[in-house]
């Protein structure tokens, strides 16, 4: 059974770790290190033509997955919790939005009063009104 298990430690190393020599995972597991953080953490002697050899030692692996906890709560934050009532889309939807400033004012120069630029000014045109009252109380048309 040990051998076994010694046969596809070895090919299961080969298939992730290419470079690493069947050497050093037999040490490693003759030493009694069944983890593969043990056996990863040796160094890896690696040879490229150009430069006789280099020594690499590999890094701890250490994934650390969210649980499904953390991944419930996230989910449960970014959900609304109940929907959103008739009366409350009307009022998000008719509220009064933001009126512009009018900038183009000048002075009548009837009266004097402000006025927007290209309009009738409303107090002369009051009067005006107020003089077609007076002069036709009944508001019939003369013929």
């Amino acid at each position: 059974m040990a051998a076994i298990n010694h046969i596809r430690m070895v090919s299961i190393a080969s298939t992730i770790l290419p470079r690493m020599g069947s050497s050093s995972l037999l040490a490693a597991w003759e030493a009694g290190s069944p983890n593969w953080v043990r056996i990863c953490s040796h160094t890896v002697k690696m040879s490229m033509p150009l430069l006789p050899s280099i020594s690499v030692p590999l890094p701890e692996i250490n994934i650390r997955l969210p649980s499904l906890r953390d991944i419930w709560e996230g989910i449960l934050k970014a959900v609304p919790k109940k929907k959103t009532s008739h009366m409350k889309k009307r009022h998000r939807q008719m509220a009064g939005k933001a009126l512009e400033d009018v900038n183009a004012l000048c002075t009548c120069p009837g009266c004097g009063n402000t006025k927007r630029m290209h309009r009738l000014c409303p107090h002369c045109m009051k009067r005006i009104n107020d003089v077609w009252k007076n002069d036709n109380p009944s508001g019939t048309f003369l013929e």
